[in-house]
This record gives structure tokens, C-alpha cells and sequence, in this order.
């Protein structure tokens, strides 16, 4: 007996398929490792060097030299806004595409760039199967956009206010309605929750922001509870400050030689908004001029909130000191009105906190009509400020703007009347 065969036999030969002459037994689930295929050297590296898919980047966020996903998009948006919104760039101004000097300085290799969001990072059920540390929101994030594309990144603009230091960007938000143009209506729709109007949408409604005597009495105690609140012995939370307001605000007409005073740039850019106004506003107690204001719109993006009492509108202002003496201008008076009933007379009330934040409540008188408006300001300086700091981690440009729109829905729902269950 061949005992080496019993301990070592010989393997038989693959038996063929009676089937099929053509098949291959199948290899055995124990072949040696030494005999498994190697991958090829690239592909390993590929999967090496295989990045995570990440959110898209804002726009305010990207560097100079890198593209975007939809950009050619963006920029036809960026270009229609631009058309309807103000006159073409004076020659020597750079190009709107580009983010301003002051941004690029800390601009820095594509690799460094700072995250875009802001705050505390997601935890348990809350972070996403992506594992990111935080997910955007999509109305700050559109906010954020209108804000850095006609301000931040508006050549003409940055420029008029680099000119002369009494011209400032007024960045007003205000409680209203919004309503169509024909009927009058407040505007409903598909949506149940917040949205952003598109343009065309807009251009067919009317923003209404005024409020009743009732919702203005609420506001008042509400916001000055806060004003006490904030004074707490103890309290954490940032010191909200009051301050109470008679103002009377005059228009004139602006004529070719007011016109002519005003810097070169700022001349190139209101050049053809068509007639332009220059509002005096005086102390109602003593009579003195506070400020002589052209106002040049630049800009409104509308925000309907259907669960809610009011919608908003964020709108963009150029603020342009008039640097003349309103003794050669002429008041506008309307047909069928007299210069005293032409008079806007405000009661305000501020309320400010952050050096960020202000808030108005006020009540306008004219004639014998009374109107009652609610409206928050975000600090122009500040806010550029934030945006020239962008590439910093952390940032605080999108969490300035979600607080803005954090005010505008805190106030909001707390005039809006309960829902019966």
C-alpha cells in the first residue's frame, strides 16, 4: 500500500460538464492569498484620494479662481437683478463678478477656506448620515445671497460709499403683507410654510406694511418688556435699548444744481432712477434739521409666511447725505394739498441691541390719516464688516443674517392669534 498516497493524493482532474464542453469548474473557496489578483496600483490610489461629496458653497464663500456649481446660472440672475436694479458701473469700477479688494485680501489658498456656517455643531439624531457637523438652511443661506450680490459685491455701490463718508446702505426689513396688485388680496398659494418670492411673482404684488392700532399697542408692550427684561439683575442675555423719537420729515424735489453737488460717483449711479427726492427730517420739539436724505433704492427681496400675521420684505437703500442747503430746494406739495398737510409727523420708538439690530415701531401722521409700521434695521457697517471677515472660521456674516430673520419671525408670530385646537 502506497501510504505517501493516502497522505498526500494526488488531485483528480477537473471533471468536464456533460452539458457543457465548454465550461470552467469554479475556483476553490480556498484558494491561497499569494494567488488572489492584486488591484492596479491607480485604483487603489483612487480610492485613497476619494473625496467626500460635500454641500455646494455659497457664493459669498468661494474663493476668486474657483468655480461653482450653476454659476452660469447665478451669474444670468446676477446680471437681470443688476439691469432692473441700478444703472451700469462707472468705467474705472472693477468687475461686479468678482468679490471686492477687501475680501480677497484674506482670501488664501483654496485649501484653507473657512466653513460657511456658524454655531453649535448637530449631535445624536440630528447630524446626518453625511456625519457634517452642520446643514444649512436655505432662507438664510437665499438672504445671505441677495445681500453679498447687491451690496457686498456691488462694485457701483461700495464705491459711492468709499466716496463721501455721509453715504451709507440701509438694510430695512418690514413687517407687511403682501397682496396681489388687482384684487388686494394677501397673496396664498401652493406653499404652507415661509418661502422667497421669484422676481416675477413680485412684480405683480404690492407690499402693504401697515398694522392696526391693536397690533401696534402689542408690539409696544411686548418690545418693552424685552427692554426690562434684558435689565434683569443676573440676566445673560444682550441689553436691549430704548429710545423715543419726534421726528417731521419733508420731501423737495432735487433740482440740476442740487444734483450737481453730489459726489461724481454717486451722480453716475442714481443718474437714471428717474425723479429724485431729498427728505428733511427735523427734531418736532425744536425744529432742527437731523438729516437731509436722498434715498436711492437698490434693491427688495419679499418673503411670504403664510402661518403667520405678516410677511416681510428686505430692502436695499443707498442713504446719500445731501450736502446743499435746502432753502434752494422746492417742497413737494401734491394737487389738492397744502404744505402743512404734506408734513409726515413720526412718533418712534427704537429699540436696539447688538450693535447690530434696530428695531422701529412707529406711528406716522399726515393730513388726517394715521399709519402704524413696524421695521428692522441691520447695520450696514457692521454687516460689511462681517462679510469682509467671511473667510474667518468661524464667520459671522450667515449668523448675523439668521438672526435677522430670526427677529422678523419672532415678532410675527407673537401678533399672530392662536390657533383653536
Amino acid at each position: 500500500m502506497n501510504i505517501a498516497a493516502l497522505v498526500n493524493p494526488v488531485p483528480e482532474a477537473p471533471r468536464r460538464s456533460l452539458s457543457n464542453t465548454h465550461s470552467v469548474s469554479a475556483p476553490s473557496p480556498v484558494t491561497s492569498a499569494a494567488k488572489l489578483p492584486t488591484p492596479p496600483s491607480s485604483t487603489h490610489n483612487q480610492m485613497l484620494r476619494k473625496r467626500k461629496r460635500h454641500d455646494p458653497k455659497p457664493i459669498w464663500a468661494v474663493l476668486e479662481h474657483e468655480v461653482i456649481e450653476g454659476e452660469q446660472e447665478f451669474k444670468r440672475l446676477q446680471l437681470e437683478q443688476r439691469q432692473q436694479s441700478r444703472p451700469p458701473p462707472p468705467p474705472h469700477s472693477q468687475s461686479q463678478s468678482r468679490p471686492p479688494p477687501s475680501v480677497l485680501q484674506r482670501n488664501g489658498p483654496a485649501s484653507s477656506g473657512p466653513s460657511p456656517f456658524f454655531g453649535r455643531q448637530l449631535i445624536g439624531y440630528e447630524r446626518p448620515i453625511s456625519d457634517d457637523p452642520q446643514v444649512y438652511d436655505e432662507m438664510a443661506r437665499q438672504v445671505c445671497d441677495f445681500l453679498w450680490l447687491n451690496v457686498v459685491d456691488n462694485a457701483s455701490l461700495r464705491s459711492a460709499i468709499a466716496e463721501s463718508p455721509d453715504t451709507e446702505v440701509e438694510i430695512e426689513a418690514r413687517w407687511g403683507q403682501i397682496q396681489d396688485r388687482q384684487t388686494g388680496r394677501r397673496l396664498v398659494s401652493v406653499h404652507d410654510t415661509e418661502c422667497v418670492l421669484k422676481s416675477h411673482v413680485a412684480e405683480s404684488t404690492k407690499f402693504e406694511s401697515t398694522m392696526s392700532i391693536q397690533q401696534h399697542k402689542k408690539m409696544n408692550e411686548y418690545l418693552n418688556r424685552q427692554v426690562q427684561d434684558s435689565r434683569r439683575e443676573g440676566t445673560m442675555r444682550s441689553s436691549v435699548n430704548y429710545k423715543h423719537t419726534h421726528e417731521v420729515d419733508m420731501f423737495y424735489d432735487l433740482d440740476r444744481a442740487g444734483y450737481e453737488q453730489l459726489p461724481p460717483l454717486t451722480r453716475h449711479l442714481i443718474a437714471n432712477s428717474g425723479r429724485q427726492r431729498v427728505r428733511v427730517t427735523r427734531d418736532a420739539k425744536t425744529n432742527q434739521v437731523i438729516r437731509k436724505i436722498i434715498k436711492h433704492r437698490v434693491a427688495n427681496l419679499e418673503i411670504s409666511s403664510p402661518k403667520t400675521e405678516w410677511d416681510y420684505r428686505i430692502g436695499i437703500n443707498l442713504e446719500i447725505m445731501f450736502p446743499g442747503d435746502i432753502e434752494t430746494l422746492i417742497p413737494v406739495v401734491e394737487n389738492g394739498k397744502t404744505l402743512e398737510s404734506m408734513e409726515r409727523k413720526k412718533d418712534r420708538v427704537s429699540y436696539s441691541w447688538l450693535g447690530a439690530y434696530q428695531i422701529d415701531l412707529t406711528q406716522v401722521s399726515q393730513g388726517q390719516s394715521k399709519n402704524h409700521e413696524l421695521e428692522l434695521e441691520l447695520n450696514g457697517e457692521v454687516m460689511l464688516r462681517a462679510a469682509e471677515n467671511v473667510k474667518e472660521d468661524p464667520s459671522d456674516f450667515e449668523g448675523m443674517i439668521t438672526g435677522m430673520l430670526n427677529n422678523l419671525r419672532v415678532l410675527s408670530r407673537e401678533v399672530t392669534p392662536a390657533v383653536p385646537i
